[in-house]
């Protein structure tokens, strides 16, 4: 970028927000598509991975992605519906549920990840496109932003 930051307009930046927001998404959707796994999809997944054999609660999920429990347990009983979650209720109180990823599940969470990561990188995440100091900065701001608002 050429311009100076201060000279980009509200709307300017807003216009590249949302463009890149498009331009992930896309790739994102069109490689998950092979698995027959929206982002949303994706995400939940990954959090569910990422607790291993505790499992998420699924207030923590609604928290993370900002989203209501309707709309996580819709999502949920979904992905329960094809094998891949495993709901339960926590031992110690029967109210809350958990997200809990199918233990034969792991090995394709495992493939996916390393898969879209090179997607990404051969689309974007390129030394001539985007470096790697480039894109940690890009994340960096990401969290910082997410946080900005808790």
């Amino acid at each position: 970028m050429d311009k100076d930051i201060s000279q980009i307009t509200t709307y300017q930046s807003g216009a590249m927000q949302s463009t890149a927001h498009r331009i992930l998404k896309r790739i994102n959707t069109e490689y998950l598509s092979q698995y027959g796994l929206t982002p949303t999809q994706w995400f939940i997944i990954g959090y569910a991975y990422d607790a291993g054999s505790n499992g998420i609660r699924l207030n923590d999920l609604m928290k993370i992605l900002d989203t209501t429990m309707p709309f996580i347990t819709t999502v949920v009983n979904m992905l329960e519906s094809k094998g891949i979650l495993q709901k339960v209720s926590d031992t110690g109180d029967s109210r809350v549920k958990i997200a809990r990823l199918n233990p034969t599940y792991r090995t394709t969470v495992e493939e996916i990840e390393a898969g879209l990561r090179e997607e990404l990188r051969l689309r974007l995440y390129r030394e001539d496109n985007i470096n790697r100091e480039e894109l940690a900065a890009y994340i960096a701001v990401l969290y910082k932003i997410a946080q900005a608002n808790k």
